[in-house]
Order: C-alpha cells, then structure tokens, then sequence
C-alpha cells in the first residue's frame, strides 16, 4: 500500500492528533505493531519522529497495519477516524488480501457467511505472518503439489474451456467439486465426466512459460465414483482412465496422492491453497491464521486465503501438509472477499457412508 504526499500528510496530522507524546505513540507501536518505537523511528522531536515512523512502515510493508493500529488505538479522535473514512477506506474497496490490480470475481456456490462484517474485524483475522517460513514446512506442502492437477472440461453452451483444479487421492481418485462438473443447470454430469482432461504438474518456467504436464482423461466405463450436489458438500470423486500409472514409490516422480488428516481442524491452524488460478500454472497461498470459522455440523470451513476463478476445487492443506479441506467458493462482499471449502472429514464420512474407503 502506498499514500501520495498529500495523503501521507493528512495522516501525519491525523497521528500527530491521536498521539500527542513519545510514550502514547510508543505504546502503540509496541501493541499494533509489534516494533520498538525508538529503533523503528528515532527519537527526537514528536513531528520527526512520527514522519519517520509513516515512511519506516511504507518501507516495510506495514503502513497498512500503521493505519489499522492507529485507528484502533484511539477511534475516537476526530481527526485519525476521518483520515480512516476518507482517505483509507478507498483502499478497502477492493477484497483484502487481494491485488490492487485484479477485481476479484465470484465463483462457486453463494457463501453464507457467519463471521464478522466489519473491515476492522476481518483484519484482525489476518495476526502478523512470520518474518521468515520454516524450509521444513515449504518443503511438506511442496511436496503436495505432486498431488494437484489443472481439471479441464468443455462449456458446450459457449465452446469455452472450464479451468479448474483437483486433488489425486488414493490410487486413481480425483477430487474436485460438484459444480466444477455440474457447470451449467442443464448439463449432464456423468457426458461432462467424459470430456475432463487432468494435468499434472503445470509449473512454471524460468522464462515464464509452462511445464509440458502429464495429462489423463477420465475412466470411460466409470468416470465417477461418488458426488454430493453443491447444495450438500460440492464435491465429485472422478476414476481416471487405466492408463493411470499405479506406481508412486519413486521419490522423483511428479505425481502422488495426498496424504489426508482425520484430525479435526481448529481455527487456531494454518491453512494452505495449491491451486490453479485463471487456468494458471500452479500457485500456492498460505495464510498461518487465515480461518475465520470451522462449522462441522454444515460441513464447512470459512477463511479469507487468497482464490481466484479456477480455483474451485484446489486442496487446502495443513502445516503437516495433509488434506483438511477442498476450495469451493468465493464471494465479494460490501467488507471483503470472503472464502469457502468443505472440510475432507465430511466428505470422507459422506463417502464411507456409500461404502467408498479412501486410504
């Protein structure tokens, strides 16, 4: 986030206003920030010290949570909550977490959402991410990557191709969800099965373009196995053709099925999306405190990682890098962008139930 000087200098006035001693603006620093006012700022004179604390947050990427900490701080001050509703909130206008260039898009079934609608709330979802990741993490959700494919199918009403992804599960299993295959009212999901192509391993090149992928149709005698409408759990459990490859010991190989959690997910974890935005080479998004509500009961976990058309049906893993939930829907709302998946423990009750065991 960046401010014109103008901007800068109403929000100079504005703290100058909210915080009129060293040690009130210290405090602040140290609750909203996390930093050391003196080694972030300097000391000197209060007018110095606050324009050099604005310019060392937009250095480092924190003059956002400058902001958000400030107005928390003191919500009252006429000055610091009119900087907030005239000059911040049009930053708000677009989806948090989303890029200032790309307006996000709806897809997937509607949202009910069950959390909080206030922007000052939602940001308070998003606690500071680490200065650095463990490579040990990076290294068990990379590894899943080889369990993720781009799902493509034909939209016969408009001779457009649907972009979507998919998790390989067990021995010859795809998951992905129900309105991924189900695009259109009238379609018939099981002529729409015959018709997917799965790719594995769409990663980008050093010169920008992409890996040549591993690609599979669809068993032709049986290319589902299970479903659950989108107004139930959203999710399609594809076969894929013979021709699959069934040995997946060798340690190079691109394709692998994903390791699953049976272990109950809890707000306090993180969450992990591999996925294929816009059709795209595989990207990853990873929040530590992303979830904002799990609801066993609905089947359902809410968070606000960051998706994008083609997105439906990505993995969402944990910091063990297992399977706890599959993507399936977002939604631009008047405060944010707000996510959706269903949570792995309900579709694998919902499959045991129909007699389908996944390893």
């Amino acid at each position: 986030m960046n401010l014109s000087p103008q901007e800068k200098e109403k929000f100079w006035t504005a703290l100058l206003s909210a915080y009129r001693d060293y040690d009130a603006l210290k405090m602040m620093v140290a609750f909203k920030l996390g930093e050391n006012l003196e080694e972030f700022a300097g000391r000197g004179k209060l007018q110095t010290v606050v324009f050099n604390l604005i310019d060392s947050a937009e250095n480092r990427g924190k003059l956002e949570y400058l902001i958000l900490g400030a107005y928390e701080g003191n919500p009252n001050n006429r000055d610091l909550r009119k900087f907030y509703e005239t000059v911040f909130r049009k930053f708000k206008q677009r989806a948090i977490l989303d890029s200032n260039t790309v307006q996000p898009r709806d897809f997937g079934p509607d949202i009910d959402w069950h959390e909080t609608t206030d922007e000052i709330e939602l940001e308070k979802f998003f606690k500071k991410q680490p200065d650095w990741y463990d490579v040990g993490f990076l290294q068990r959700i990379l590894e899943q990557a080889k369990s993720v494919c781009r799902v493509e199918l034909p939209n016969l009403s408009n001779n457009q191709i649907i972009t979507a992804t998919g998790v390989f599960l067990d021995t010859r299993y795809i998951l992905t969800n129900y309105h991924v295959i189900n695009h259109n009212a009238n379609d018939k999901l099981e002529t729409n099965a015959k018709n997917v192509k799965i790719s594995f391993g769409c990663f980008s090149l050093k010169d920008g373009q992409e890996t040549a992928p591993r690609s599979f149709r669809l068993n032709s005698q049986k290319p589902i196995i299970a479903s659950s409408p989108v107004e139930v759990l959203d999710y399609v459990l594809l076969q894929i053709e013979d021709d699959f490859p069934q040995n997946f010991d060798s340690e190079d190989t691109i394709i692998k099925p994903a390791p699953c959690s049976h272990i109950a997910l809890s707000e306090s974890d993180g969450i992990n999306i591999l996925q294929h935005p816009n059709g795209e080479s595989m990207k990853l998004s990873i929040t530590c405190d992303g979830i904002t509500g799990i609801y066993p009961n609905s089947g359902l976990v809410q968070y606000i990682n960051k998706t994008s058309v083609g997105s439906s049906g990505s993995p969402c893993f944990n910091e063990n890098g297992e399977l706890v939930a599959l993507h399936h829907a977002q939604r631009c709302k008047s405060f944010g962008t707000i996510r959706e998946g269903i949570l792995w423990s309900a579709i694998y009750k919902d499959l045991a139930r129909k007699s389908i065991c996944i390893k």
